[in-house]
């Protein structure tokens, strides 16, 4: 049967598909002009693009690089495979990646936590070396415990990038150094951040520390925008620089204020200086020109419907996962919920079978649809029951 649109008068939660031309005719002013030749700006609930300049080009990522292998690494965590607290011996090979020369005293200029060789090292000092100072020498070592070889281990970067949609990544190494074939895009770049953003919001903390102290060492974060205010309110808390001569000067930012979170990236920029700069007028441009509104949440009764033939009269009706929506600053009283439902509901229905769609609009335009599912099981009513309620059904 075709479903039939009602539209809901009150609203309440979250976006999962958005259609950017439902902005086209607001009020909002242009994004601003940075210097660099790639840039993202996304929001982190819905995966919505605001603003993006030659995002999908596969280019150089640099110690961007080190997103994937946290993310990897995270994976392994969340799996049981490895734990924090494991000890890492540091191979020749970490070693040299973090500026080691052998049979020398002299370091090469690359980023570094300072492992000794053979030393050993908890996983979880070598994610805050990798994250907040950007050792390579980190990166090789975490690769090497989770898969045995970096070689493997770009391997496992790459299975994972292809979960996660990024079409224009090629890992090869897990620290972002120079290797022909070794490229990612803004775009792709921005929905790893997201993920890690959402998918392990307790390992994120590692990207808002301010330094790290290793062997008598102690470093920076390479990310200058860290607790700058971006907007009227909203904070950056996150996440990863990285430069080559190549690549440029690179750095994805994570900004939240309430319920709402931007990533921001931006890739190729001039310079240090340069590359804050946009990352800063971007985010402040999303969170002056925009909010997020979280309209449902699981579990709670979205509408409640005639059931017929049930024991109960009515069945609830809610979403499966919360719904939230970005949408231009002030126009929330716009939006409408629109159920999209088949003409008549007939028992018995399980929890969780998806019954029809709730569609999110804005001036008519769809900004998330997301699928209504019963929230309790609804069983057959009694003989009599059914029987009248086949009966009202036919007389309809």
């Amino acid at each position: 049967m075709t479903p039939m649109p009602r539209t809901l008068t009150a609203l309440l939660a979250a976006a999962l598909l958005f259609a950017p031309e439902a902005f086209a005719q607001m009020p909002i002013p242009q994004a601003p002009q940075v210097s660099a030749r790639q840039v993202v700006l996304m929001d982190a609930a819905s995966g919505e693009i605001l603003a993006e300049r030659d995002a999908d080009s596969p280019v150089e990522p640099a110690s961007l690089t080190k997103l994937m292998t946290a993310y990897v690494v995270f994976r392994a965590i969340s799996e049981g495979r490895v734990g924090l607290e494991d000890l890492v011996t540091i191979s020749r090979e970490a070693w040299i990646a973090g500026g080691g020369v052998p049979g020398s005293r002299e370091r090469r200029n690359v980023s570094t936590m300072y492992a000794r060789e053979r030393s050993q090292v908890s996983v979880d000092d070598l994610l805050h070396g990798m994250i907040v100072v950007s050792g390579n020498d980190a990166s090789v070592a975490l690769a090497e415990r989770v898969a045995g070889s970096e070689s493997a281990f770009a391997g496992l970067m790459n299975h994972y990038a292809a979960e996660l949609g990024m079409v224009n990544s090629n890992f090869l190494n897990s620290h972002g150094l120079p290797q022909e074939g070794h490229l990612s895009s803004a775009a792709d770049m921005a929905r790893l951040a997201q993920a890690i953003v959402n998918e392990f919001p307790d390992f994120y903390a590692y990207y808002s520390e301010r330094d790290f102290t290793w062997d008598g060492i102690t470093q920076p974060n390479r990310n200058g925008l860290l607790g700058m205010q971006v907007g009227a309110n909203a904070v950056v808390d996150g996440m990863k620089t990285g430069f080559t001569t190549a690549a440029q000067f690179c750095l994805v930012t994570s900004a939240a204020s309430g319920g709402m979170r931007l990533v921001s990236v931006v890739m190729g920029a001039p310079n240090v200086g340069a590359r804050e700069r946009a990352n800063r007028e971007l985010l402040s441009w999303g969170f002056n020109n925009f909010e997020s509104h979280e309209l449902y949440l699981p579990g709670v009764a979205v509408t409640r419907e005639r059931l017929w033939r049930g024991a109960e009269p009515e069945v609830a009706l809610g979403v499966p996962s919360p719904l939230r929506v970005l949408v231009p600053r002030g126009q929330r009283d716009r939006l409408e919920a629109v159920l999209e439902l088949p003409g008549a509901l007939s028992a018995p229905l399980s929890a969780g079978t998806e019954i029809g769609v709730l569609d999110i609009r804005l001036d008519g335009d769809s900004l998330a649809r997301s699928p209504l599912v019963v929230l309790e099981d609804a069983p057959r009513g009694s003989l009599w029951q059914r029987a009248r309620d086949s009966v009202l059904l036919w007389l309809e």
